[in-house]
């Protein structure tokens, strides 16, 4: 089937190059990814536009082509799809020529790498700058605990604590007093689901707090505003974290570790 759509707009913030330390005004980009798409709502995508498809009919065969490719895969072949090709590796350093393995280091791997049709419809992206600027500092949300299931794979419970850990996230205004912001942000349009007035834990490392009861099912974002720097230090602009993991409830995340693939 042709592709649709024929131009498409990434949209991108700008935040400081780690790997440069010794280069103060040195940036890459981060782009503000939408929704995670799952195939329930590609198969759903697929079945608005091509109504002789049933959606069920899409996932099933989708759940076959999948499981032949991690089978085809695992049994040493290389497969190429419309949008990505798959290959064994082995990576890591054998010492001598005896091939003797290190299970530590030479672990089964897959080498997942965009195919041609990919990379032509990537061709169509124009990214287009946000405006925003995000000065880290080395300061970032690590993990995402939802307090209710023990669960850390974005999936969150209404009602439920959050117990966030990370780096310099204590949430601290302007004045070295109060709040900055802790808030749950839609992504599907941006706009604010949820602010948090009240913390049971406002740590450099570490926040905690209750979700509303009346959370809708939906996909967010957490970002935390603030002007800490350190004990002693606060911010002359107000630092924007955003916590690189969708939050979902009501439905399945994807970024608990057992799921993700092992790719080089």
């Amino acid at each position: 089937m042709a592709d649709i759509k024929t131009n498409y707009v990434w949209s991108f913030d700008l935040v400081e190059n780690t790997m440069t330390k010794d280069v103060k005004e040195d940036f890459v980009a981060s782009v503000r990814t939408k929704k995670s798409m799952t195939i329930d709502d590609i198969a759903n995508s697929i079945a608005a536009e091509r109504t002789e498809y049933r959606i069920d009919t899409i996932k099933n065969i989708t759940d076959l082509v999948d499981e032949k490719i991690r089978q085809l895969v695992c049994d040493g072949y290389t497969v190429v799809t419309g949008s990505a090709q798959y290959a064994p590796s082995i990576p890591g350093v054998f010492i001598g020529d005896k091939g003797v393995i290190d299970p530590k280091i030479n672990k089964c791997a897959v080498n997942i790498t965009p195919a041609l049709p990919m990379r032509t419809e990537v061709a169509k992206v124009e990214p287009k700058f946000s405006g925003t600027v995000r000065r880290m500092g080395g300061a970032r949300i690590s993990l995402v605990l939802d307090v209710a299931t023990g669960k850390t794979d974005g999936t969150i419970t209404p009602g439920g604590m959050l117990d966030v850990t990370g780096t310099k996230i204590r949430s601290v205004g302007a004045g070295g007093t109060g709040l900055g912001a802790v808030k749950l942000v839609k992504v599907a349009d941006q706009s604010e689901a949820a602010t948090f007035t009240q913390l049971g834990i406002n740590d450099p490392s570490r926040l905690m707090f209750t979700l509303p009861a009346d959370l809708a099912d939906g996909e967010y974002q957490l970002v935390v505003e603030t002007w800490f720097s350190s004990t002693s230090t606060l911010l002359k602009e107000k630092r924007t974290l955003v916590y690189p993991l969708s939050l979902v409830v009501g439905g399945s995340a994807g970024g608990g570790e057992d799921d993700r693939p092992v790719i080089e």
